[in-house]
């Protein structure tokens, strides 16, 4: 259900930023976008795995010296933080391939997937987000336990 309300979340969010470069008549992020989301959602990705991957360095440091913690609920989102992740470049590919497809037309159709874009970039950023968030709340939880001993 979350996953779900974010979603239309975003989307509202995109088509409003797609109605307000029309209404101005820019075409700055739309164009950047339709060249470039690959490469960028690739790097957030990157980014996305190295942060993950140092989360679960401290995670398994944690789990040595407290062993009867459980961090089950968050290797399970992170995991889940990735599958998001690729399935966005996908949603990406096939959105740029009916852009841009000369046989697909239809009424508002570069509206439709404009907006699938930009919602797929506002989506991609909160995932970072999240796993930034992450990072901090390991240190508060370190912070926390070594303050108790």
């Amino acid at each position: 259900m979350r996953l779900a309300k974010n979603i239309s979340f975003y989307l509202i969010i995109a088509f409003i930023i797609c109605i307000i470069s029309k209404y101005l008549k820019s075409e700055f992020l739309l164009k950047y976008l339709s060249e470039n989301i690959i490469g960028l959602l690739l790097t957030l990705l990157a980014i996305n795995t190295a942060t993950l991957g140092l989360i679960a360095s401290k995670i398994q440091d944690m789990l040595s010296k407290y062993p009867k913690m459980s961090f089950k609920k968050t290797t399970k989102e992170m995991k889940f933080s990735l599958t998001e992740q690729v399935v966005l470049i996908i949603v990406s590919v096939i959105a740029l391939i009916i852009l841009n497809s000369s046989l697909i037309q239809f009424d508002y159709k570069e509206l439709v997937f404009n907006t699938i874009l930009v919602g797929v970039l506002i989506y991609s950023i909160s995932i970072l987000w999240d796993t930034g968030k992450a990072v901090f709340i390991i240190i508060d939880l370190i912070e926390e336990k070594n303050n108790k001993e």
